[in-house]
């Protein structure tokens, strides 16, 4: 029996955590069965098992995805402003919300199993401690982020930068939420030009 090539193996792997990406947004992880995401990749009910140890995996996985790929988007999106737009914290934060905006809209089903999978972290072994690492990750830049808009004179920040990166992700995933109940409902440059301007208002404030 000629052997699979990881190439092969990697492939197959990507459709059925594509098939369960497709089965977790249609009805959730909990209503979600193996069987569903073997009859969605059409595959017998045993394969997927040769690829993931069960649910748990597969949801894991599929969020690490979309954490992962969200992290290049941004990264992208930073590297390719100008030099002296990069070296501006309020541009660089523009760029930044942008990205997430396009992921969002890019990945709308991934989109549905983030946000399960932030009101179900604490339910569900493996998944509570990626969300929270990916959380910190996220508040830690977006207050490097802030505190050199301060520092650069781009904003003042009434509370300090440790909050306004709270309040700032918390309508990340406000705006990440209404998108998933009206998908197209508003634009999402528009929203970061919002946020941008909001937060270069308080300047005077």
């Amino acid at each position: 029996m000629p052997r699979t090539s990881t190439a092969t193996k990697e492939l197959r792997r990507a459709h059925i955590r594509q098939a369960a990406l497709r089965c977790f947004a249609r009805t959730g992880f909990y209503a979600t069965t193996m069987d569903e995401v073997a009859l969605q990749a059409g595959v017998s009910k045993g394969t997927p098992y040769l690829y993931f140890s069960g649910k748990a995996e597969l949801y894991r996985t599929l969020y690490d995805w979309w954490s992962c790929g969200l992290s290049d988007r941004v990264d992208a999106a930073i590297k390719a402003l100008p030099d002296e737009a990069r070296r501006s914290p309020r541009r660089t934060l523009l760029a930044v919300l942008r990205a997430i905006g396009e992921h969002v809209a890019e990945e709308p089903d991934a989109c549905r199993v983030l946000l399960e999978a932030m009101g179900q972290a604490q339910y569900m072994p493996g998944i509570a401690e990626a969300t929270s690492a990916f959380q910190a990750e996220t508040l830690a830049g977006l207050e490097r982020l802030l505190e050199s808009g301060v520092s650069a004179g781009d904003w003042r920040l009434e509370g300090g930068a440790t909050l306004h990166a709270r309040l700032l992700l918390a309508t990340i995933y406000g705006l990440m939420t209404q998108w998933h109940v009206e998908p197209g409902s508003f634009s999402w440059s528009e929203a970061a030009r919002g946020i941008v301007a909001q937060l270069s208002s308080d300047r005077a404030s």
